[in-house]
């Protein structure tokens, strides 16, 4: 992508440790393209029923989240169902349930044995990565935001947008309507 973006920083205080920023060009065209492709995937995994085959739901999670992978390396879908009867298995994409959305999806990371209940909504960007480890429980109706824009007016007559990474744990378990910033 040839826009130019711009690394700052802000302060963690809770951990007192940097937290990289990124300005970028959301209106970029690039970033425009990856946006409406996930806009699509996310529509395709949204009307795929919930009872569909364990195939086809990872499929469709991997069209969001790896749009560029080689599908042929995709393998079986181990179900969470599979892992609950047999905890050695190891599930390589959540269990979503529908509706989800997610703004660019390309630098979103969730562990394979994550649940993430219905209206999940992940504003993501395409400069700052996403982390949800494995393990974890998501409630209905969660907010995850990893982009703002800049609190001067000035600033924001720029029309850019501000990625930072979020990072979420492993085994953390998120209540229903949460917002995450």
């Amino acid at each position: 992508m040839s826009s130019q973006l711009l690394v700052s920083g802000a302060r963690d205080d809770a951990n007192n440790a940097h937290v990289p920023e990124v300005i970028f060009p959301a209106g970029n065209n690039d970033f425009r393209e990856v946006r409406n492709r996930c806009a699509r995937a996310c529509r395709e995994f949204n009307n795929t029923p919930e009872d569909a085959d364990p195939e086809k739901r990872s499929q469709k999670w991997l069209d969001i989240v790896r749009p560029d992978r080689d599908r042929r390396e995709d393998g079986p879908a181990i179900t969470h169902d599979q892992t609950f009867a047999n905890p050695n298995l190891k599930a390589k994409t959540p269990f979503v349930k529908p509706p989800v959305w997610i703004d660019y999806g390309i630098r979103l990371h969730v562990g394979g044995s994550t649940f993430i209940n219905r209206d999940c909504k992940i504003m993501d960007t395409p400069v700052a990565d996403i982390v949800i480890g494995e393990g974890c429980n998501i409630g209905p109706n969660c907010v995850i935001v990893g982009v703002k824009h800049p609190l001067r007016l000035d600033e924001r007559l720029m029309r850019h947008s501000i990625g930072q990474p979020v990072t979420i744990g492993n085994d953390v378990w998120i209540g229903a309507n949460v917002t995450i910033l």
